[in-house]
């Protein structure tokens, strides 16, 4: 019966491990996409636009702290907020693009921190 709990036990983190790693491997995607809608915003004010770049940014930071990406939760809040009223005000100011991609920046340099954080947890 121990080495049913044991296998249980085992198979149950591996799959943790594999989530961990799935978020982990997403985190390019996300901030690619956010990344993109901000430069098609640079161009011009699209709604479409800066309501991807406000829903890739909020769910990163809610979902980034169950997967103790803190610092990359914190860094990415900035951008959330900054997403969230370009979204319901229907408009921007464009001298806010620069603090954009270095708020960005910022989160793209967390996210590399968190991947070699789990890269070195899963080796050792």
């Amino acid at each position: 019966m121990s080495a049913a709990t044991a296998d249980g036990q085992g198979h149950e983190e591996d799959l943790i491990a594999e989530i961990f790693r799935d978020f982990r491997d997403g985190l390019p995607v996300r901030i690619e996409t956010m990344r993109s809608a901000l430069e098609q915003l640079a161009q011009g004010f699209d709604p479409q636009a800066a309501e991807v770049f406000y829903r890739t940014a909020h769910s990163l930071k809610g979902t980034a702290p169950s997967f103790e990406a803190h610092e990359l939760s914190e860094r990415v809040a900035e951008l959330a907020d900054v997403g969230l009223r370009w979204h319901e005000d229907g408009a921007f100011d464009a001298a806010e693009v620069p603090a954009a991609r270095e708020g960005l920046e910022r989160v793209r340099e967390a996210a590399m921190r968190y991947t070699a954080e789990m890269e070195g947890d899963s080796s050792g």
